[in-house]
């Protein structure tokens, strides 16, 4: 609407004028202040009226304007013609305004200045305003101008004074706002602008410059430049000469000075001595620019072995020593592999390792850390250790409280706080007197706290807090002083117990490599980190590789050329031999070549293989077509074909004589005989082969035999025998084990060295050496039964080599000087052996015959002959002897005895008997002793009666006989009796809280069954053979079934954390997906399937297992939270048992799943998962566990078959519908990484935390499951917890002691404040960690234990169990006493079952 005309109308305009400036002011610094704040490279944009514009966008700023952004500034233009008005109006952006006609104004957008004239028709026309601006940043137009002026500077929309500073984006320049003269056209100056003085200045390069000022330009640092009347005159600098012989030019400098050495094109620090590079036994020394060298003066070395100098080096070093499989050079110090306390050198190839001197810790009371008790960010006080600023009760005084201040201990008397009531009361036991109604309690983060409540804040566990009547006050945990270099943060204070270098945390005596230079090896020690360049060790291969920092046997470098290692080429030297690269060695052979198809091909000149052009025959070359004798057999005649030669026989001429000899050709000669098969030379005597008894004598002469009868000569023994394959009669000689012996000789038994046998009278009688020794000074001699005297003197006489003597006149104790192999003389004595008589009657035996020692029978024995061969007969004259009759000798040896219960130290024997006896019998597997003469009754059959005699156990089996019972009583079979006996059935029994009738019988499990009988139960046990299982193979149990058979050894998958999965063969996989998934199934023969539902964690994309699902069979089990279980959609009690495919039971906090196709299930009720599949099903597997083929790197297959890199592809391949049959998807899970979304505090948290894995907890486990992947696995879950971190810690740390346990390590790991379980106190369970899957119960503590653990081939499992001593009965631990009565045996049996 047309307002009326106003005095005002001028100063309005002013103040649109202002506020035109104000808009475009604050746009400018806006645009600049949204650049500077990006901190990226990208395009400028602009911005108008609240909106963010492209670079180059243009737009209309009315019917007479358009304005377009460049270089991120609005610049706008006004268009040509003229506005119409009646009244003349302002187009001001943010107000409107009406003038009179007639009336000059000012119109202001942004940069562009317009005069405005209201003309009488009302119509506006308006004309640019020329401006002439002799200054490059003036300021502002001053209200109600067009034109900026010089009496400031405007700067990116910001107006300077003259002499203010200036803000620069290049830190290196200071800028300043100084005035210059302004001149203006037609010498009409504006009112508000003021007039300067004229002043030149240079600008170059961006900068300005005062006139005459002198300096040097950035770009052109040897160039020198000056302002002269308002122009940059630059022109290049002279250098002066340099003092020095090798002067060094620094970058951005342009002179060489003699700060530095160039030498060799190397640089060196001006005071640096070093090698020279092309000559190591040259020492040089850079001095003010000037090189000067002198020749090295090589030390000593003390070496053990001959020392060497390395290449590259001049001065010889002694050898590398190798060391727990790695090398060390020598006088390299290194922290000991073995033993992270200890400090070692190499010294001349030997290794010595020293332990580390400890500081001595600044407290009284320091916690002992990796290796020294020095630790004084805590106390160790009375057996027990509390962290830094803890107050506990004094361990004996407990009116005293104690204070633990940076490892030093301060206890004083208990502070009684100040009483409020008038009339307080000393309670009995207590150290301050109270009040009678207690203080107020307090609450804190939500968590109440008695008062005087001491706590840590869960917060902050950085700051202990005390409650007092209602309120809390809390303050940081004091920390002591460190004297490391690099401490790690533990229990919120620096430790030296570590060292964090370069952000990453290392335990002391660990070596790494310097993240900062991978040729550096850094250890930490006590909280200090030392590094040094690594020594590259002597390579072991004459061909190595340059590797990054050492050469390395990786490859082969050879005749200039390098290879990869395994690696095959052509030898460069010999074009037919075929080289192999393998570790740093090269092998070169023979090229193979191609068979040419002959037989003995040769190989031409300048060829690598053979042809069939010739013969190669005994590595001689013969033509083809040649015929040559053959010079292998020169019975043969050979020729070549075609690269084969064929050899044939020569034909043999006639022989003239009877019985001709075959020569090297088997041509018949007359040189020899060939009689009945027999070769003979001419003029052998030999007996004639077809004579079955050799009685004739044959000669063979010049090819022709002649046989005449033997004549025998007279035998030199009173009973000679003639066997059955000789002529004529000799004395008999003894056979033992198919060696013949002579009459008279004496031998030892080769099965038993202590053993001697003798042949008398072709009886031969073994017998143990009998040891005589008598002397004091005694030696044993290798291959000896019997120790020797020292020397050959013995009772004061001096015997020599052969001598024999009689000890205390005993015929039958016999010494003998002998020089034994060692080359000294001994004295061996034994005891005589005499033969055995067999048969010989006791009447006949004579004991003074011609040998004093022995007896003799007075009549011949009887002869081992044909007819008396496999007979046994004893010898008279010893009742242990016992003869054989074999290869026509009696062979006569100690009889065996009857096997005794007892040890050998209570067994003898009675004089005049063979055998040693016992006085009483032990009885096996029981523990018990029997007299002699005393009869007891089988364990396991009462039918059995066993008696000892003499210490052997003779056993008998009672018969029953048949009874008849009266009216109401029934014949039943008790425990502990073999017959049937009458008995009233009608007493009813009570077991487990439960009544059962008399006769009933029930089961306890698959191997226990019982039967109430007169009122007493009775229980069987079934006894398992023993299970020998193969190398691979496991035992394990069908359900329904008691005792185990074998199985292919099994492999196992877990998941745990959030969660994590190790497949069969070992591949550690994160997938955060919170959907149902194929855990695992049998994707050959589909048995089986088990599926995985997980749920989210509490942080975004990270979850943890909700619930398995297993199909076997037509049944369906779903293992859920808090061990409920439930089957075919069913909840179920445990034990459960579906036959023959599941049974399911809950042991402690465990629930294991067992099936008859030997997979198991083991659940914590939680989130932790473990699936063991046997070996059967081994390439038959897939899902998120993996294929079970023994290599993980192709685990990540996904149902189409391929691999992928991407954890979450590879999941997300595996997801199933709901199981509801709804078949609604669930969104796909993404590869995230939780600790990185946490931040950088979470993730340092994380890593002390988990850093427990590490710890001497765990340490006995290290070497037989290495913690690193269950480290990183428990960082990424505690980074993903969220407000769940102690629960998170316990499953990581859980996850990794089932490794242990199921590889056999068991770990003692929790404590009061790490995981910690309760049991219950009252009712007598403790906690165990590995606590037994089949517990001792009342009803099976009766069971002998060898049988009990026959039947548990269940994982051990961590819960509460009975302590020893004691048996679980209805959920408490009772001493077995307390049982009810239980009979345990055979099954009470009624007649008729």
């Amino acid at each position: 609407r047309p307002q009326e005309p106003n005095n005002n109308s001028e100063e309005d305009c002013i103040m649109a004028v202002n506020l035109g400036l104000c808009h475009a002011q604050n746009s400018e610094l806006q645009t600049r202040v949204q650049y500077l704040e990006s901190c990226e490279c990208r395009r400028p944009t602009c911005f108008w009226e609240g909106q963010q514009l492209e670079d180059g966008a243009r737009w209309e700023m009315g019917q007479r304007s358009a304005c377009v952004c460049v270089a991120g500034k609005v610049q706008c233009a006004v268009s040509e013609g003229e506005w119409f008005c009646h009244w003349c109006v302002s187009t001001a952006p943010h107000f409107s305004e009406t003038w009179p006609e007639n009336f000059s104004f000012l119109k202001l957008r942004l940069l562009i200045d317009e005069f405005v004239h209201c003309s009488q028709e009302g119509r506006v026309q308006c004309e640019i305003d020329t401006c002439h601006i002799p200054c490059r940043n003036p300021a502002s137009p001053p209200p109600g101008s067009c034109c900026p002026v010089c009496d400031g500077c405007s700067v990116n929309g910001v107006n300077y004074l003259s002499g203010d500073r200036v803000p620069s984006a290049d830190h290196c320049q200071e800028c300043t706002c100084l005035v210059s003269s302004v001149k203006l056209v037609n010498g009409n100056v504006h009112p508000s602008l003021s007039l300067f003085s004229l002043r030149l200045v240079c600008i170059l390069e961006g900068m300005e410059f005062e006139e005459g000022t002198q300096w040097e330009p950035d770009s052109q640092p040897c160039s020198s430049c000056a302002c002269i009347n308002g122009e940059a005159v630059c022109q290049v600098s002279q250098c002066p000469p340099v003092s020095c012989s090798h002067p060094t030019r620094v970058d951005g400098l342009c002179c060489a000075t003699c700060d530095r050495c160039t030498y060799k094109q190397r640089v060196f620090e001006n005071g640096q001595e070093f090698a020279d590079p092309e000559s190591p036994c040259q020492w040089c020394t850079c001095q003010d620019g000037t090189v000067k060298c002198r020749k090295t003066q090589c030390p000593p070395v003390n070496c053990s072995s001959s020392p060497l100098a390395p290449a590259g080096q001049c001065c010889p070093q002694c050898p590398d020593c190798n060391f727990e499989n790695r090398v060390f050079v020598d006088g390299e110090k290194f922290p000991s592999p073995v033993n992270p306390c200890q400090q070692c050198v190499c010294r001349g190839g030997l290794v010595d390792c020293q332990d580390h001197e400890c500081q001595r810790p600044h407290c009284s009371y320091p916690l002992p850390g990796s290796c020294c008790q020095n630790n004084c960010n805590g106390c160790s006080y009375a057996g027990k250790e509390y962290p830094n600023g803890m107050e506990f009760a004094h361990p004996t005084d407990k009116c005293r409280t104690c204070h633990c201040v940076n490892g030093n201990v301060h206890c004083q008397m208990k502070r009684c706080p100040p009483l409020q009531c008038s009339e307080p009361s000393v309670t009995s036991g207590e150290c301050c007197p109270m009040c009678p109604a207690p203080p107020a309690d307090c609450l804190h983060a939500g968590q109440p706290y008695r008062h005087e409540q001491r706590f840590y804040d869960p917060t902050d566990e950085c700051h202990t807090c005390v409650c007092s009547n209602g309120t809390v006050s809390c303050q940081r945990k004091p920390c002591g002083p460190v004297h490391c270099v690099h401490p790690i943060l533990q229990d919120c204070c620096r430790t030296c117990d570590g060292c964090l270098y370069g952000d990453v945390e290392h335990s002391n005596g660990e070596a790494f490599t310097d993240p900062s230079d991978p040729c550096r090896v850094c250890t930490c020690r006590e909280g200090t980190v030392t590094c040094e360049l690594q020594r590259c060790p002597a390579v072991s291969c004459p061909f190595p590789v340059q590797g990054h920092c050492c050469q390395t046997c990786k490859g082969c470098s050879y005749v200039g050329k390098e290879y990869l290692n395994g690696q095959e080429f052509t030898d460069p030297r010999e074009p037919c031999n075929l080289c192999s690269c393998v570790n740093g060695h090269v092998t070169c052979g023979r090229k193979p070549c191609y068979s040419p198809g002959c037989t003995h091909p040769i190989t031409l000149p300048g060829s690598c293989c053979p042809v069939c052009d010739g013969c190669l025959y005994n590595s001689v070359t013969i033509a083809d077509g040649q015929l040559f004798p053959d010079p292998r057999d020169p019975c043969s005649e050979c020729t070549c074909w075609a690269g084969t030669v064929r050899c044939v026989k020569r034909v043999c001429p006639p022989a003239t004589c009877s019985h001709p000899a075959a020569d090297s050709c088997s041509c018949p000669v007359c040189d020899g005989c060939d009689f009945h098969g027999r070769d003979c030379r001419n003029g052998e005597r030999f007996p004639d082969p077809k004579d079955k008894y050799p009685c004739q004598r044959c000669s063979c002469v010049r090819g022709s035999v002649a046989c005449v009868p033997v004549v025998c000569p007279p035998a030199q023994c009173p009973r000679p025998v003639t066997k059955p394959d000789q002529c004529c009669p000799e004395c008999q000689g003894c056979i033992y084990n198919g060696v013949a012996r002579d009459e008279g000789s004496t031998w030892f038994a080769d099965a038993m060295p202590c053993m001697s046998c003798m042949c008398v009278d072709g009886v031969t009688t073994c017998s143990e050496v009998h040891c005589v020794s008598p002397c004091l000074n005694q030696v044993h001699i290798p291959g000896e039964c019997c120790p020797v005297c020292a020397d050959c003197i013995y009772d004061n006489h001096v015997y020599g080599p052969g001598d024999s003597f009689h000890l205390s006149n005993d015929p039958c104790q016999v010494c003998t000087c002998e020089v034994m192999f060692n080359g000294e003389q001994h004295l061996r004595c034994y005891r005589k052996q005499c033969p055995s008589l067999v048969d010989c009657p006791k009447n006949n035996i004579i004991f003074s015959g011609p040998d004093p020692c022995c007896p003799v029978c007075a009549q011949p024995l009887s002869n081992c002959t044909t007819t008396l061969i496999g007979n046994e007969v004893h010898a008279t004259d010893d009742p242990c002897f016992t003869c054989h009759c074999k290869d026509l000798t009696w062979t006569c040896i100690h009889q065996g005895c009857l096997p005794l219960s007892c040890p050998a130290s209570e067994q003898f024997t009675p004089e005049g008997s063979c055998c040693p006896v016992c006085e009483e019998c032990v009885i096996e597997g029981e523990n018990r002793r029997v007299g002699n003469g005393e009869t007891w009754m089988d364990s396991v059959d009462e039918c059995i009666t066993c008696t000892c005699n003499l210490g052997y156990i003779e056993c008998n089996i009672e018969e029953c006989a048949q009874i008849t019972c009266q009216d109401g009583l029934v014949k039943m079979k008790s425990a502990g009796r073999c017959c049937y006996e009458c008995q009233d059935p009608s007493v009813s029994c009570m077991y487990g809280g439960d009544a059962y009738l008399s006769n009933e019988h029930w089961e306890v499990d698959e191997c226990t069954s019982c039967s109430c009988l007169s009122g007493e139960v009775h229980c069987q046990t079934e006894r398992c053979p023993q299970v020998a299982c193969a190398s691979d193979e496991t035992p394990a149990l069908i359900p329904g079934m008691c005792c185990p058979h074998c199985i292919p050894r099994p492999a196992t998958c877990v998941a745990f954390g959030d969660p994590h999965y190790r497949t069969f063969d070992g591949k550690m996989i994160h997938f955060q997906g919170t959907c149902t998934y194929v855990l695992t199934e049998d994707c050959e023969g589909g048995d089986f399937s088990i599926y995985a539902t997980n749920d989210n964690r509490g942080r975004k994309g990270v979850s943890w297992t909700k619930e398995v699902t297993i199909f076997i069979g037509d049944v369906v089990v779903q293992l859920l939270q808090n061990w409920v279980v439930m089957v075919d959609y069913q909840t179920v009690d445990l034990p459960f048992l579906r036959e023959p495919y599941i049974y399911v039971e809950r042991k402690t906090n465990t629930v294991l799943l067992n099936t008859n196709i030997g997979v198991k299930v083991l659940w914590n009720g939680k989130s932790h998962l473990e699936v063991s599949v046997p070996g059967t099903y081994k390439n038959n597997m897939c899902g998120l566990c993996g294929n079970f083929n023994n290599y993980p790197q192709d685990d990540m297959r996904i149902r189409t078959g391929q691999i992928v890199q991407s954890e979450a592809a590879f999941g997300n391949s595996w997801k199933v519908g709901f199981l509801d049959g709804t078949g609604k998807n669930c969104h796909d899970a993404h590869d995230v990484d939780p600790c990185k979304e946490a931040g950088y505090s979470t993730r340092k948290a994380a890593n002390a935390r988990c850093g427990v894995l590490k710890s001497e907890a765990f340490e006995h486990c290290h070497r037989v499951v290495p913690p690193e992947m269950f480290f990183a696995s428990c960082v990424y879950d505690l980074c993903a917890c969220g407000s769940n971190v102690d629960d998170c810690l316990c499953d990581s740390l859980e996850a990794y002691a089932s490794e242990c346990r199921e590889a056999g390590v068991i770990l003692q790991w929790r404590s009061p404040g790490l995981c910690a379980v309760g049991c219950p106190l009252d009712r007598g369970f403790v906690f165990d960690e590995c606590g037994p899957p089949c517990p001792k119960t009342c009803f099976n503590k009766d069971v002998p234990l060898g049988i009990l653990e026959a039947h548990c081939f269940k994982p051990c499992v961590p819960g509460c169990q009975c302590p020893a001593g004691l048996v679980e009965h209805e959920s408490h631990c009772i001493a077995p006493e307390a049982c009810p009565r239980v009979i345990y045996g055979k099954v009470p049996l009624f007649a008729g079952y």
